[in-house]
């Protein structure tokens, strides 16, 4: 059921291995120690979406391999995965060293791990794996949503893909000739079409059960919709909002069931801090592929890592890897707001920044 991929050598462990952002000593630490006598374990979780397996970028799958393998994160949500490429990423790291465990229907979205995968669950949209670190069951969930109804752009100026008879549909993915609609009410009801809250409720009931049996959660992933942490009144007339509030449905739901966002825990302010995760910047490909709204502004936040607080489980930090430019109305810019970035010294293999949040776990 479970795969391991055994070390074939060191070649390449090193890569990118430079110097990670300012202020990330935290976040780069690795290992076991103790904290008032008590045995810990650092837990660094990474949510990545792999740009259809790195793809879209000349040498896009080496860049795969040596993010992990720079940054060597203990356990990695994986978007835009399938078999081959979870396979293809667990044979790419073991040749720099690294020993990793998949499994055998590792469909997207996907899990994999430094630490033993003991079971997996699939669900709609979610994958679930349950990892034993040091003795301590850990239930992770893996999310990629929907990626139509993206709705977020409609304050934008732009169609989001909305199906049809639904309002808006005529627009598919193209500039609103009577320029950006603003109705939250409509945008809220679009998105709940999306059925990306749904399948998440589904997901949530589930880590009650998990709950009931004492192991710690994670939950991560790619949503395809931004926080209602990052849209409200303080960025209401920023980043192309155009005075719009949306209580985004996904992250509330999860919120609600206890879940605590950990980039936005240690970065609160969404106008200093707004953690954007899409579009990124990507040296290796053309603007015209990294933009879906060319005119407006469409950066958010729609990659995430949530955990549920534990009296076993302390947030330590949380920052973003990957360039700090991104594209703004066509335009590589660099990123003005203070959020920290481990950037890339090796290739970059897709149009997503990525999460990487710290944790400490107390060990049996």
């Amino acid at each position: 059921m479970v795969r391991r991929h055994e070390s074939l050598g060191t070649a390449g462990a090193a890569v990118g291995a430079g110097v990670p952002a300012e202020g990330t000593a935290e976040a780069a630490a690795q290992g076991a120690g103790q904290h008032d006598g008590l045995p810990y374990r650092d837990l660094k979780v990474m949510q990545f979406n792999i740009w259809l397996g790195g793809s879209e970028v000349e040498g896009g799958r080496e860049g795969i391999a040596d993010t992990v393998a720079a940054t060597e994160p203990d356990v990695v949500t994986l978007s835009e995965s399938n078999r081959e490429r979870v396979d293809g990423l667990l044979d790419d790291l073991a040749k720099r060293g690294l020993t990793y465990f998949g499994y055998e229907n590792a469909v997207d979205p996907a899990v994999i791990s430094r630490w033993p995968i003991i079971a997996h669950t699939p669900f709609p949209s979610w994958s679930k794996v349950i990892v034993s670190v040091d003795g301590t069951e850990i239930a992770v969930y893996s999310g990629h949503l929907e990626y139509r109804y993206y709705v977020t752009y409609l304050p934008r100026g732009y169609g989001g893909g909305t199906p049809p008879p639904l309002p808006t549909h005529e627009y598919g993915w193209k500039k609103i000739p009577t320029g950006p609609i603003t109705d939250a009410e409509l945008i809220m009801r679009l998105n709940a079409a999306s059925g990306r809250t749904q399948v998440t409720e589904a997901v949530l009931a589930d880590v009650g059960r998990e709950r009931f049996r004492g192991r710690l959660t994670l939950l991560a992933g790619d949503f395809n919709e931004p926080s209602h942490q990052d849209w409200d009144h303080r960025t209401g007339h920023l980043f192309d909002h155009h005075g719009t509030e949306v209580t985004w449905s996904t992250t509330k739901a999860i919120e609600d069931a206890g879940f605590r966002d950990s980039y936005r825990e240690i970065n609160p302010d969404p106008v200093r801090t707004p953690g954007f995760t899409w579009p990124s910047d990507n040296p290796g490909a053309d603007v015209g592929q990294l933009t879906w709204a060319s005119d407006a502004d469409e950066r958010d936040r729609i990659d995430f890592v949530f955990y549920l607080p534990d009296e076993r489980l302390r947030l330590l930090d949380s920052i973003l890897v990957g360039p700090s430019s991104t594209i703004v109305r066509s335009k590589r810019v660099e990123e003005s707001g203070e959020d920290r970035f481990w950037r890339p010294t090796w290739i970059w293999p897709t149009d997503h920044k990525v999460v990487l949040s710290t944790f400490r776990v107390a060990a049996r």
